[in-house]
């Protein structure tokens, strides 16, 4: 996530998102977007989980595990 979250009306009107399931998956070491943008997101978006992954912005073994869990637990909530 890029500083644009935490500029502008974003994170004010994040709460407009409870009710709809959101996974942030942040790696831990990404230097271009920092952490705290994804934690400051979850804090405010009701409901949200955020996992930080022992990674940078490329990604790994981590990242696409937390992903799958991501979607299979939306794909198990339906429409």
């Amino acid at each position: 996530m890029g500083p644009g979250w935490t500029t502008g009306r974003s994170l004010h009107d994040a709460g407009r998102l409870a009710g709809i399931p959101g996974v942030l998956i942040h790696g831990r070491f990404d230097l271009g977007g920092p952490a705290d943008t994804a934690w400051q997101l979850a804090r405010v978006w009701p409901g949200a989980r955020l996992h930080l992954v022992a990674t940078g912005h490329a990604g790994g073994q981590e990242m696409t595990r937390r992903t799958l869990e991501a979607t299979n637990r939306f794909a198990r909530l339906g429409p």
